[in-house]
């Protein structure tokens, strides 16, 4: 039996690794992942987004993936400007969450570094929220973050080329 949630984040899939950006209203999400998918394609990288702003979450068999709702899919808020379309999946499987917080910790504890969604235990990573550090700041804990889940995945999941 499966379990959904419906949850406040962004979602994106970057090199394989799906993940979700956490945070309050105006910490910087939407932009934050359009700097990833912006960062990740320059480097020519496999870069998409699954959803802005409303992601479902969805749970089965110990194994967690994200949707996005058909309305929003492949729109995402670009503040100054409006939405903006991006490159997207409407489905992806989730292997990271990125809470954005309002603290930079110098040294992070071991369970700082999981957490739990619809009962299904995933890495996460606290990433200081815009304002609090620079986005190339961000930039390197979420890639560290993405470098960690992959060192971590089983050998059929890790991505080969």
């Amino acid at each position: 039996m499966s379990a959904r949630h419906n949850i406040h984040a962004t979602g994106l899939v970057l090199d394989g690794t799906g993940l979700i950006l956490r945070g309050p209203s105006g910490s910087g999400k939407s932009l934050l992942a359009l700097d990833l998918l912006e960062q990740w394609q320059a480097r020519g990288r496999a870069a998409a987004l699954v959803s802005d702003d409303r992601v479902e979450i969805v749970a089965g068999d110990g194994v967690l993936s994200m949707q996005s709702a058909p309305n929003i899919a492949g729109l995402i808020e670009l503040r100054g400007r409006g939405i903006v379309r991006r490159p997207f999946v409407s489905e992806a499987p989730l292997h990271l969450v990125i809470d954005l917080v309002d603290t930079l910790e110098r040294m992070l504890e071991e369970d700082a570094l999981v957490t739990e969604l619809c009962g299904v235990g995933v890495a996460r990573a606290p990433v200081p929220r815009a304002g609090v550090v620079d986005s190339r700041h961000q930039l390197l804990l979420i890639g560290e973050a993405i470098a960690a889940v992959n060192a971590a995945a089983p050998v059929a999941r890790q991505k080969t080329t």
